[in-house]
């Protein structure tokens, strides 16, 4: 942080991170972007398995070679500690009792059986917060199963819902799960942590990531428990105002009706009076034609950026959306002028790449990227030299 940054909001907090994956790490990682000092205990040698998770830097030396790690551990320090080992007992207990949060991943029981069950953690400080995050939750019949996004979006219901109704349901991109989780683990400690601090009693915090996206499905689950109903993929025919994205000259355009402006805008935006007819502007109308509208929005749109029809139809209250790849994303000029990205050095080369860096903006302390994400074992003599023997 530079010597005239505000303190972030969670400044003075000491949080203990033993994840690995995705959803621990980042739920350390994100109070650590709002100034919490984080310690990271990784495995001896080979550190958290994340360090292995592609898009790997084949350049860099192992384990610091998936970018994917620099993204969910800058803000962090690194010690590399055997958690089974009676040797390293006393530097564990003095880090838990300097902590304020404590993070793990672990299969339910598995700290137990090293001795560092959450009681134990509780007993050197007891006004710890022990955060749990694991698959599907310390209690219950699956609490010891293995899991996986995609495994873990097929038990939620999201997968169920997901796609088209004559095909097979569809995952959703990249690891939403772990991250959905990542975040509830974030906001659950702070807030078990503002309870321990009025009381000065600790908390065991139990977050299921089964749980989280099965949370998600408000709508699903109503529809069926009040109304017998079961909300299914989307149909095989669909309003092109509701469905798959419209092929432009350069990129897709999703439509959508509503935004506060009336269907008829449409014809104003194209200079094709047709949407004022009520064949077009009426949805179960244009339900019954669906060919003939998707075939007149596809004509309005060929010879047209889907950039240039977005920005166009956005300024009339349209709800229109670009499909934007990574590309797009990253020069998107609204999220430049939000700063909604940071550029960091890689730990082992002098590469510097570009990341997401900010899902909130705190007007008086913001979030901040202080350190890179850092080498495995790299502050063992500086996170040593500040620990005080257990008492």
């Amino acid at each position: 942080m530079e010597k005239n940054d505000p303190e972030g909001a969670l400044s003075g907090l000491r949080v203990l991170d033993l994840s690995h994956g995705i959803a621990g790490p980042f739920a350390a990682r994100l109070l650590g972007d709002y100034g919490a000092d984080v310690i990271k205990i990784e495995r001896p040698v080979t550190g958290d398995f994340a360090r292995t998770l592609a898009p790997l830097k084949n350049e860099a030396p192992f384990p610091e070679q998936s970018l994917l790690f620099q993204y969910l551990n800058w803000n962090k320090r690194s010690i590399a500690l055997d958690l089974k080992l009676a040797e390293n007992r006393a530097v564990i207990q003095a880090l838990v009792m300097q902590s304020d949060i404590v993070i793990e991943s672990f299969r339910p029981g598995r700290l137990q059986e090293w001795g560092l069950g959450v009681d134990q953690l509780l007993e050197w400080k007891p006004s710890l917060v022990v955060t749990s995050v694991t698959n599907y939750g310390q209690t219950g019949p699956y609490a010891q199963y293995a899991a996986s996004d995609l495994t873990l979006q097929a038990m939620s219901g999201i997968m169920q819902i997901s796609g088209q109704v004559d095909r097979a349901p569809l995952k959703h991109g990249l690891s939403q799960s772990f991250y959905c989780a990542g975040l509830t683990a974030a906001y659950a400690s702070i807030m078990a942590y503002t309870a321990a601090q009025a009381d000065q009693f600790g908390e065991h915090v139990d977050v299921s990531i089964h749980e989280c996206l099965s949370s998600e499905l408000v709508l699903n689950e109503s529809y069926y428990a009040f109304l017998g109903a079961v909300q299914g993929r989307r149909a095989i025919v669909q309003d092109p105002f509701a469905g798959e994205p419209i092929a432009t000259r350069k990129g897709y355009l999703a439509f959508q009706t509503g935004g506060g402006a009336p269907f008829e805008t449409l014809a104003e935006l194209f200079e094709r009076p047709e949407f004022l007819e009520k064949r077009f502007s009426s949805p179960p109308e244009r339900e019954k034609r669906v060919p003939e509208v998707k075939a007149l929005l596809e004509e309005c749109v060929k010879n047209r950026d889907a950039k240039e029809v977005f920005l166009a139809g956005a300024k009339m209250r349209l709800l229109l959306g670009v499909v934007q790849s990574a590309e797009d994303l990253l020069a998107c000029e609204h999220l430049q002028e939000r700063h909604a990205f940071v550029e960091l050095e890689h730990p082992s080369t002098e590469t510097r790449i570009r990341f997401p860096a900010e899902l909130a903006k705190l007007s008086a302390t913001p979030s901040s990227v202080r350190r890179r994400s850092p080498k495995l074992d790299e502050h063992r003599q500086e996170i040593l030299s500040q620990i005080k023997g257990p008492a």
